[in-house]
């Protein structure tokens, strides 16, 4: 016995001696660290604060957010309920503003667009559109130009067809009576209706005077809506609304109530529109919706784990009592632990609040350690300080390293980059250290002022003095075992690691269908000088993984082929319309007939079938000529101003398209801020967003894409690095994977020393560490069969698979010393040692198991079976492989060995 043993021995007799003393000062420590939890432990569910700023591509990713932060935003999906309609275009505009205004109008929301305003744009609107387009509304100009001659130009030979703008478009119309020239006649005739008939009505575009953009738009694109494919498949389109919402992440509850009050907003005012189905994804959605399931699976998963193991050791304990003791001590330790992260750190992160589980499930073993000891030694003994100083006697080495193993293989997680999981070591690992603690001080104060009821073991049964036989049988359980490894390796390949992200989401979720769907996916090159960018642009597209990009270059290039087409656009000669007086009204009247019946011919003929297109326009032109006729005196002359006002602002509408052929060059500060935000930054950096070809949430494409565009932008000379969300996942989940590897052999190698340290020879080190070498296999070989493979959600299940783990091989060799050095000691065929090792491997397997059994998240479903399998796996390598191997060794020790040897 040591001499660190000689004084927690010592402590312990002060605890039992002391016991009202030992629970108040518990009582007042666990209420002060709860309090303190309560009034300043945080909960961030900032995800970004997961990983360390230092590196770089973290850190510029952070900046690119922080620039251009529509990356951040939540998007609004507004689709057909059957992929087969076609809604017009005016009707996905209405569904997506008055979505808009409703989600305007929330507290939670700073802002949401669902397009650029092209009155804002100006002339500049078409520089914004796909280059690849340009050409076609080259030839929409031709078309253009000439209405603006019936309308807009100075008279000439076609004033033959009328005097009066309206006049001439009415016999012109007969010349071409097709159904696209009878839908825009319907809209002129509904819009000079309304002009001559409500003298109130303010005129102006889209009010009153038709908006020749709406009525011509074959998609909400040309209307300036985010009318995007779906990337699953391209022949079906969607309009996006983003919305930026309040940033609160000092709650679980917070962000999951913001992305709640926006999908509820925007599915009541869909309502109107019942033949569009409304949802909602991006990332701030996505990270809501995990929330609230994983929240929902945690708080599961602990339950059912705290009544399962309650049952379970009142079973093996064969005392509800010490069942209660174990709990009332682990209550301690996690109230301790919640005192120690609010010292420490300060607050928990999404990942840092596994340690409740953690704790439960692995510091949970220690207490049954120390109990499964004391009912065995409280049945010998009647003095409480004669039953702890034994208890811990003989648990005491083994728990401590244990605990300090698992412990250490947590906080080793504070050498990676990955403060998440750094931040979990070091809340989780010390928590472990201090359910230790509640192990020495609670258990011992409780049970010696409220003793376990058990039955006094009879003096002549308290030991069993001889000596096991040597026995070869005993070898045959560890050559099974290694036979099923060997048949195991050979027949199931290794189960691989699965990069991929969005499988480890819950499928049916609905932001993580739709977020599939859109092209969230990009790199992106950030620069001040857009001649750089343009260098890496002429890089980057010629890649096969690269489907295209984006940047204000394009504006740039689409200014310059104007320019070089500039010849192309109709020259007017502009002036303005002749006025419309009261006694150009019958002629107006006539024509406006004369054009209907050439649509829906009046009399017999007009049995025959036509068109509804036509047919609406014969009714509306017959309408129109209808309320003309009735005018007169003082509202004939209102309505002839009113229609010489709209014919002003018709032409101007008109000159204003055909002047957008002739933008000149780009005016960025003439831009709306939901573009130029899009593009440049407010310190001045551009955006090149570099789109790829691929599914990226595959982690093969998104490797593959990264890698060849890092490598194609560093053969620019001065080009910066590559950033955007794909750099940023690309880059940390790599990071990630290389920390836990890390981890896993920091783990190993301390809990090596540690092991070392204890027995303080390297025979007993290595088989009790054996364990994790014929456990770990198994498990591998397992997950095969149970279709998993390593992921982000149970890659990091390894390095504390190995600190928990190794606990048994510790336990189990511990015993065989005891055993060895104390004769009377003997062990029994199934003794208190083996029974409490079963319970500990119940107890972590039930804690980690029922993520398995109860989560909806698949990374949680993972975590939860690795977790659960690898436990079996090292317990059963523990049983069968090294209890036999010491079982035998201690059979073939002499029967008057008393020293310490293996």
């Amino acid at each position: 016995m040591g001499f660190v043993h000689r004084r927690i021995l010592t402590g312990v007799l002060a605890v039992v001696w002391h016991p009202w003393i030992t629970l108040g000062v518990v009582f007042i420590t666990v209420a002060a660290c709860v309090g303190a939890a309560v009034a300043w432990l945080t909960i961030s569910t900032d995800q970004n604060k997961l990983y360390s700023s230092k590196p770089w591509f973290f850190h510029d990713y952070l900046e690119f957010i922080q620039r251009f932060p529509e990356n951040e935003a939540v998007y609004i999906v507004i689709e057909p309920k059957n992929p087969a309609d076609h809604p017009p275009a005016l009707r996905w505009a209405a569904a997506a503003d008055q979505i808009t205004r409703r989600l305007r109008g929330l507290k939670q929301v700073v802002d949401a667009y669902c397009r650029i305003p092209l009155d804002e744009l100006g002339r500049q609107a078409i520089l914004f559109e796909d280059p690849k387009a340009l050409p076609r509304r080259l030839d929409g100009a031709q078309r253009l130009g000439e209405l603006a001659t019936i309308w807009g130009a100075r008279p000439n030979l076609l004033a033959v067809l009328g005097r009066t703008p309206i006049e001439r478009s009415l016999a012109g119309a007969r010349a071409q009576p097709s159904d696209e020239t009878a839908a825009f006649i319907t809209h002129l005739a509904d819009s000079w209706d309304q002009a001559a008939r409500h003298a109130d009505a303010t005129l102006a575009v889209g009010n009153g005077v038709v908006d020749f953009r709406a009525i011509s738009a074959t998609d909400p694109s040309e209307l300036g809506y985010f009318y995007v494919p779906n990337e699953m498949d391209r022949s079906q389109h969607r309009i996006l609304i983003q919305v930026y919402p309040e940033q609160d992440f000092n709650s679980l509850t917070s962000v999951t109530r913001t992305i709640d009050a926006i999908r509820d907003a925007a599915i009541d005012a869909g309502k109107a529109f019942p033949e569009f189905h409304i949802g909602v994804t991006g990332r701030p959605a996505l990270e809501a919706d995990q929330m609230r399931t994983t929240d929902k699976d945690f708080h599961k998963a602990e339950i059912a784990a705290l009544i399962v193991i309650f049952i379970g050791m009142s079973l093996m304990l064969r005392s509800m009592w010490l069942a209660l003791a174990a709990e009332i001590a682990l209550g301690v330790g996690i109230g301790w632990t919640f005192g120690w992260a609010t010292a420490v750190v300060g607050e928990l992160n999404l990942l840092s609040l596994v340690f409740l589980i953690a704790l439960i499930g692995i510091g949970m073993d220690y207490l049954v350690q120390i109990l499964s000891r004391y009912r065995f030694e409280a049945r010998r003994y009647s003095r409480a300080g004669a039953v702890w100083v034994r208890v811990f006697k003989y648990v005491g080495p083994p728990i401590n390293t244990a605990c300090l193993g698992a412990a250490g293989a947590f906080l080793v997680a504070i050498f990676t980059d990955f403060r998440g999981a750094a931040e979990l070591g070091i809340i989780a690992g010390a928590g472990l250290i201090l359910c230790l603690l509640a192990g020495y001080v609670v258990l011992p104060a409780l049970l010696t002022i409220f003793p376990a009821k058990l039955r006094p073991l009879e003096p002549s049964r308290r030991f069993k003095l001889p000596h096991p036989k040597r026995r070869a049988q005993w070898l045959v359980l560890p050559l099974i075992w290694m036979a099923l490894l060997l048949i195991a390796s050979h027949y199931l390949p290794s189960p691989g690691f699965d990069p991929g992200l969005i499988d480890l989401q819950v499928p049916t979720v609905e932001s993580v269908k739709l977020i599939r769907t859109l092209q969230t996916w990009s790199a992106a090159v950030l620069s001040r000088d857009p001649e750089k960018l343009r260098q890496v642009r002429d890089a980057v597209r010629p890649l096969p993984l690269v489907a295209s990009t984006e940047s204000i270059l394009d504006a740039q290039d689409n200014a310059e082929w104007l320019q070089r087409h500039a010849a192309e656009v109709p020259a007017i000669d502009w002036s303005d319309p002749t006025p419309v007086s009261a006694a150009d009204f019958p002629a107006i009247s006539a024509k406006a007939r004369s054009l209907a019946d050439v649509f829906q011919p009046a009399g017999a003929s007009a049995k025959q079938p036509v068109h509804p297109i036509q047919a609406a326009a014969a009714l509306s032109l017959r309408q129109f000529a209808h309320d003309l006729d009735d005018l007169s005196g003082p509202s004939a002359d209102s309505a002839a101003a009113r229609l010489s006002s709209w014919q002003r602002i018709f032409v101007r509408e008109i000159h204003d398209l055909l002047d957008q052929f002739r933008p000149g060059l780009l005016n960025l500060d003439a831009v709306p801020p939901q573009m130029r935000e899009h593009f440049q930054s407010s310190d001045g950096y551009f955006a090149l967003y570099i789109k790829p070809a691929q599914d990226l949430w595959s982690g093969d494409n998104l490797q593959a894409f990264e890698t060849v565009v890092e490598a194609a932008v560093a053969k620019v000379p001065g080009a910066p690095h590559v950033t955007g969300i794909a750099s940023d996942v690309s880059h940390t989940t790599g990071a990630i994977h290389q920390a836990f590897y890390y981890s896993t052999v920091y783990a190993l190698a301390l809990i090596f020393l540690l092991v070392f340290l204890d027995f303080r020879r390297l025979g007993p080190t290595l088989l009790a560490i054996s364990v994790l070498a014929m456990g770990l296999p198994m498990l591998v070989a397992l997950m095969r069969l149970f279709n998993t493979s390593w992921n982000f959600a149970n890659f990091f299940g390894l390095p504390i698979l190995i600190g928990a783990g190794h606990e048994y091989g510790v336990f189990m060799v511990h015993r065989y010393l005891e055993a060895a050095k104390y004769p009377r000691r003997t062990w029994r065929r199934w003794d208190v040692s083996d029974r409490a090792l079963l319970l500990c491997g119940f107890i972590t397997s039930s804690s980690f198991g029922f993520f398995w059994l109860l989560a909806e998240h698949r990374g949680l479903k993972s975590l939860g079976l690795v977790m659960c399998l690898g436990t079996a796996c090292i317990y059963l390598a523990t049983i069968a492989v090294l209890r036999p191997i010491l079982k035998w060794r201690l059979s073939c020790l002499p029967r008057s060995k008393n020293a310490d040897i293996i």
